[in-house]
C-alpha cells in the first residue's frame, strides 16, 4: 500500500489526465520501481498533461518530465516534501535533459470568443 498526493498544478484542460495516468503507473510497473515511485511518476504526468490543452497532445515525455524536475530543483515552487517524493527521478533522468525550450503540437480546435 502506498499513499501519494497529488501535485498543486494550474490545470487547463484535464482531457486524457487517466489515460496518461495509466500510462505512467505502467511504464514504472514495468521498470520495476517500487509501488509508491510508479504512483508518483503517474501523479507527476497526470499532472503535467493538464497544464496543457488536447488529450495525446498534452501527454508529456522524458524532455517535460525533466524540465519539472529542474524547475522545482532549482527555482522552487514545491514543497520539501514533493523534492523528497520524486528525488527518485535523479537517478532516471539524463544528465542535461530538460536544458532545451520544449515545443509542443498545438491542437487544431476553434476557440470562439462570446
Amino acid at each position: 500500500s502506498a499513499d501519494v498526493p497529488a501535485l498543486d498544478v494550474n490545470a487547463l484542460d484535464p482531457t486524457g489526465a487517466g489515460d496518461v495516468f495509466v500510462a505512467g503507473f505502467t511504464a514504472g510497473t514495468l521498470a520495476g520501481w517500487p509501488l509508491a515511485d510508479r504512483l508518483a511518476f503517474a501523479n507527476l504526468t497526470a499532472a503535467l498533461s493538464v497544464q496543457h490543452f488536447g488529450g495525446s497532445l498534452s501527454a508529456p515525455g522524458w524532455t517535460e518530465v525533466a524540465a519539472w524536475w529542474q524547475y522545482v530543483t532549482r527555482c522552487g515552487g514545491q514543497g520539501e516534501e514533493v523534492l523528497r517524493r520524486y528525488r527518485f527521478l535523479e537517478d532516471l533522468l539524463p544528465k542535461g535533459a530538460g536544458d532545451s525550450a520544449l515545443r509542443r503540437a498545438t491542437p487544431t480546435i476553434g476557440f470562439r470568443s462570446t
